[in-house]
Order: C-alpha cells, then structure tokens, then sequence
C-alpha cells in the first residue's frame, strides 16, 4: 500500500477550504469481478437523517453486483446487539447498526478494520505526553457523544467517556476530575458545560487550537494507513468489500485504494 497517496490532514483542508465535499461521500472501484464500494457518511444517530436511504441503496447496488466474497468493513472496534427497533439500533449504533441492520440475514461477513484504541494510544505515546493522549480519547469520546445528544446529560457524558476510557487505554484515568484538571491547564477554564464546544473541537484534526488538535492529527494518520492496510489485506484475499467509515476517511483514502485496486 503506497501510504504517500493518502491526503494528510492538512490537504484535505487545503482541498476543501471554504467548500464541503458531498456527503455522504460514495464510490465504487472494480477490478474483474471484484468490487470495492466505499460508503462514507454523516456520522449520526438520528433515525430520520435522509442519508440512510442512500445508503440502503448503495447496499443493495452492492450485494447485486457481487457474488464473489463479500465483506463489510466498519469504522469503530465492537460487535453490536441488534435489536427489532429502528429508532434505538440508530440511536445506539448510527450508521453501523443501520448497515448491519440492512444486511441481516445476508450471509455477508464483518469486520472492524479499524486501529484498537489500546494501540492508537501506545503509537501516540510514542510522540505525546501520556496523560494528553488519555485526554485525547476521553475528549474524542466525549464529543462524539456531546454531538449525537443522545447519551444523556453533560456530566453523565463526561462520567461515561472517562470510564470508556480507562477500560480502552492500559493506564488510563477513570475519573473526570482528572481529565477536568489535563482540560483546565491546556485550555484555562474549568471543564464545565460552557466548554461543551472546547471539547467536541479538542479532538478534530481540522482545528488548531491546542496540542489536543496535533495529537489528533497524528491519530488520523495512524489510523488511516492501518485501514488501508487492512483493505488490502481483504482485497487480496479475493473479497468484494463495502465500507462504512466516515466520510472523511473515504476522501482521505480514495487516491491509495484506486491504484490498490488498479495494480
């Protein structure tokens, strides 16, 4: 896999400043009767959102033009418990629960392609200090639940993220006191619910507002050279493949995966 193909953080921007690209953002590549379709969403939890019509449509485009080994490869690390329920399965899961919903009953295999969070942190590490790393994770786990609005409370989410935390990084601190006082010396305010967009932007590698945001940085490029690495693990593996990522992992990687397919 030539990594240089990938679209570093600062690129993207660059190629997207003032202007967004289409989301969700989809394509499909094929090489004899394989096919790889890359599906990159809206991250959300709202059971409404109109993109999971597109996307059952990208699916079943998908599954009838493959009949070779089919694998879905999803964003995130956990096997889901499905349920009957629409609204909750969105709610709980977003766009995973949703194509695992869709493809019930398929026979087609899954996989989660992504970097464990325990070693995303033991790369990071490598670079940061570990208590900004640990920071980093419960602010990327706080905000993504902080957005979705569906995890209850301020202070619940951040008990939540805290406690997510210390069981996914070896180490790790379990209490948002500490993760408030980390909060407190980077940014100078007390982690309180005016910070609630201190937070959701702390973990975002488009922004430049602290060592949080390099750290995040760093966290993209680690995490996108090891899904590519993993797709084309799968790809030589003769499967078809339809990912599920968000839809900047998808642009990212777009120029890598179309000569990987292209060999």
């Amino acid at each position: 896999m030539d990594f240089s193909l990938l679209l570093t953080d600062e690129e993207y921007q660059e190629r997207f400043a003032g202007k967004n690209h289409p989301t969700p953002y989809v394509y499909e590549l094929r090489s004899g009767e394989q096919m790889l379709m890359y599906f990159g969403v809206r991250h959300s939890r709202n059971p409404d959102d109109a993109q999971w019509e597109k996307l059952k449509i990208s699916w079943e485009d998908f599954f009838r033009k493959t009949s070779l080994r089919r694998i879905i490869l999803l964003e995130g690390g956990k096997p889901l418990q499905l349920e009957d329920n629409w609204s909750n399965v969105v709610r709980k899961y977003g766009e995973a629960g949703v194509i695992l919903s869709f493809s019930r009953g398929s026979g087609v295999e899954i996989a989660w392609p992504d970097l464990a969070i325990n070693k995303e942190a033991e790369k990071l590490s490598e670079q940061f200090e570990s208590n900004l790393v640990a920071y980093y994770i419960f602010a990327r786990s706080a905000g993504a639940w902080l957005r979705a609005g569906t995890m209850g409370t301020f202070d619940e989410v951040l008990m939540k993220a805290a406690v997510a935390t210390s069981q996914r990084v070896f180490s790790a601190p379990d209490t948002v006191s500490v993760y408030a006082a980390i909060h407190n010396q980077i940014f100078k305010h007390p982690l309180d619910e005016t910070q609630k967009k201190v937070i959701i932007r702390a973990s975002a590698p488009v922004y430049y507002d602290s060592i949080i945001n390099d750290i995040a940085r760093a966290s993209s490029r680690f995490r996108n050279e090891h899904i590519v690495n993993e797709v084309e693990r799968y790809w030589k593996e003769g499967y078809s493949i339809f990912l599920v990522f968000g839809s900047a992992h998808a642009v990212i990687q777009e120029a890598a995966l179309r000569a990987m397919v292209e060999k």
